[in-house]
């Protein structure tokens, strides 16, 4: 048996995209090379590793459990690539990432692209999903690390205290609650515009909220921050989201914050990455990168 570094390359495109054609393009082949590619890895091994679904190929048993294998053997090639190209160009290639919407519209954005900047052979490619997404590509090594504001509670990933944030209540300017303090049971009765299901940002709002057995009433709920600001902005209800997200705002005075006596909304954002995945010299470099800019305030 010859198993191919094509094969596997082709194999990982496939279960990541869920398509021969595109996957062929990821990776710069013909979809019939790729196809074909993908034929002799399944006859290599006599194994089914897809099923196709529609006009979509999902991994099977059999796929899931060559995946991790297919992409530790990718990550060890280009760990070889490097060591010996170190001296010429230590830091190049391409290093996919995930973060949830805040981490990555707010704080990783800036900072990937003055690291390419500095690094013009390095690509930073920020996948922004909410946090249960950041999640799935981190499990499927879709992602070599993952940033995100939810909890996660996977065995299979090491969690790592990254960052702190603050949420904001925040209201219309000429709501009636604007600029003031108040007890839980006075936001009650008004409605909230929320993120969506699978948001950090949700998921740690509602939690804090039920501490001080306040329900919400969700009257909106949209998939983005700026959304959310938007149907506030026209009085559409309450809303509550990142400090990092409302900055331009209050400053303009858009918005009146609302405090609520003892609700906590001071929350972690965390590192992720799998187990069974080791960091490339790519990797680390930029995560020191990040971690800088944050301890220098360079994201304000």
């Amino acid at each position: 048996m010859r198993i191919t570094l094509k094969q596997l390359m082709v194999f990982e495109a496939v279960a990541r995209s869920g398509q021969v054609a595109k996957a062929a393009l990821s990776i710069n082949l013909s979809a019939p090379a790729t196809s074909m590619a993908l034929s002799e890895l399944e006859k290599q091994l006599n194994a089914r590793l897809f099923e196709r679904v529609g006009n979509r190929l999902h991994l099977n048993a059999q796929g899931r459990l060559l995946l991790p294998l297919a992409t530790q053997s990718i990550q060890g090639i280009n760990h070889i690539e490097q060591l010996f190209t170190q001296q010429q160009n230590p830091l190049s290639g391409a290093l996919r990432i995930s973060a949830s919407s805040t981490i990555g519209n707010y704080l990783l954005a800036k900072s990937a692209v003055a690291f390419c900047q500095q690094h013009t052979a390095a690509n930073v490619d920020v996948n922004i999903e909410n946090t249960r997404s950041v999640i799935g590509a981190v499990l499927n090594f879709d992602s070599e690390v993952g940033f995100i504001e939810g909890a996660c509670v996977d065995s299979r990933l090491e969690v790592e205290a990254w960052y702190k944030d603050k949420l904001l209540v925040f209201c219309h300017p000429a709501h009636p609650l604007a600029g003031k303090k108040v007890n839980a049971g006075e936001i009650t009765p008004f409605p909230w515009v929320m993120r969506e299901e699978g948001s950090g940002t949700r998921e740690y709002f509602i939690n804090a909220a039920h501490q001080l057995d306040i329900q919400p009433i969700e009257k909106f709920r949209f998939s983005s921050s700026d959304a959310v600001k938007q149907a506030v902005k026209q009085g559409g209800g309450l809303g509550v989201l990142s400090e990092l997200t409302l900055e331009k705002e209050l400053a303009r005075k858009d918005f009146g914050v609302i405090q609520v006596k003892g609700l906590v909304l001071e929350r972690q954002f965390y590192r992720i990455k799998h187990k069974d995945c080791q960091f490339t010299v790519l990797a680390n470099t930029f995560m020191r990168f990040c971690d800088d800019f944050l301890r220098l305030g360079a994201y304000s």
